[in-house]
């Protein structure tokens, strides 16, 4: 039996601890674990690669929100369709800072994910801005990594912080600036590009090999993608593997404006559809547009996990300055 323990850290401190929901296909991984041939160990590589264990365990994450947020917020075709982040503000005009909740009473547009369902392979089943001809290849009802496209409506993809320096705008009704800043984004997704832990379709890799290397990464707050990350007690017999994905400020603040984070997701290998695509194992971490992955766990959330708000004198858009961490813990009993 595996339970699923999500917990969301700012800093060190502890903002929140609840139980997720674990797939189909994570059953369905585990009999191919059980279901394949152990002969194959004998034949040479490639075929021997198929029962290496980093096949069969969580090889990604996903970050995400409800299917309607794909066409407002950031994503609105009716701004300005330049490099610049622009999204209406719905909440006291006095803020810098842009609240996903004060958008739904703003507009009347339910703002909340679909309820988990066992059968869910992916994390939204709703239209998230993909028609069959328009990039159908990076649909998984999940944020993209493609901010600087447009649909064939003008819609923006979003959803992480591009590289470098880049303008974003908290706008009134009317089109007026309430609020501006320039990022400089030199540890937030670059974390991302940087070791090749992030795709277009917005797949967030595992990027060690190791729960040793992890560890180390995670408490250096050097969040390289998802990392596999040690557990003290497995000796002992506290059986928990940790997943640990780490978000930082920029980013935070782009994910934030493209209509926050309200459901996460950890994905495995899709095995028999890389085999029949003729993408043999064995396979490296990192990401890649060519890995074919399923959906192992979803989370949903009541609340936006990018939540951020005026810090005093400072502007919401620059005192975002500690990054979001999330423990995703699988207990086996």
């Amino acid at each position: 039996m595996i339970d699923g323990i999500v917990e969301i850290f700012k800093g060190d401190t502890k903002l929140f601890e609840e139980s997720n929901m674990i797939l189909d296909n994570m059953g369905e991984l585990i009999a191919d674990v059980l279901s394949m041939p152990r002969e194959l160990y004998q034949v040479a590589n490639p075929a021997s690669a198929i029962l290496d264990t980093s096949n069969y365990t969580v090889r990604a994450a996903s970050l995400g929100k409800d299917a309607l947020g794909y066409s407002y917020h950031a994503h609105l075709s009716s701004l300005p369709l330049d490099g610049d982040i622009r999204v209406i503000s719905y909440s006291d005009f006095s803020m810098s800072s842009y609240i996903t909740s004060a958008f739904a009473l703003g507009t009347g547009i339910q703002i909340l994910p679909e309820a988990s369902d066992p059968e869910m392979t992916r994390l939204e089943s709703g239209y998230t801005g993909f028609t069959v001809e328009d990039k159908p290849e990076y649909d998984y009802g999940h944020n993209v990594n493609l901010v600087s496209e447009f649909n064939g409506s003008g819609v923006r993809y979003g959803c992480y912080a591009p590289s470098g320096s880049f303008d974003i705008y908290l706008l009134g009704p009317a089109g007026q600036t309430y609020a501006s800043a320039t990022l400089t984004n030199v540890s937030g997704h670059n974390c991302y590009d940087t070791p090749s832990a992030i795709d277009k379709r917005g797949f967030i890799a595992l990027t060690v090999t190791s729960m040793v290397e992890g560890a180390a990464l995670e408490a250096a707050k050097a969040f390289k993608g998802l990392l596999l990350s040690n557990n003290p007690g497995w000796s002992s017999g506290d059986l928990q593997v940790r997943w640990v994905l780490g978000i930082y400020p920029q980013d935070l603040i782009v994910l934030n404006a493209y209509g926050g984070i309200y459901n996460i997701g950890l994905w495995g290998i899709d095995l028999r559809k890389m085999l029949q695509k003729g993408q043999l194992p064995p396979y490296d971490v990192g990401a890649s547009d060519e890995m074919e992955y399923r959906l192992l766990a979803r989370k949903t959330f009541t609340s936006d996990l990018t939540y951020y708000n005026d810090d005093g004198a400072d502007a919401g858009l620059t005192s975002v300055t500690e990054p979001l961490k999330i423990v995703w813990r699988w207990v086996f009993k």
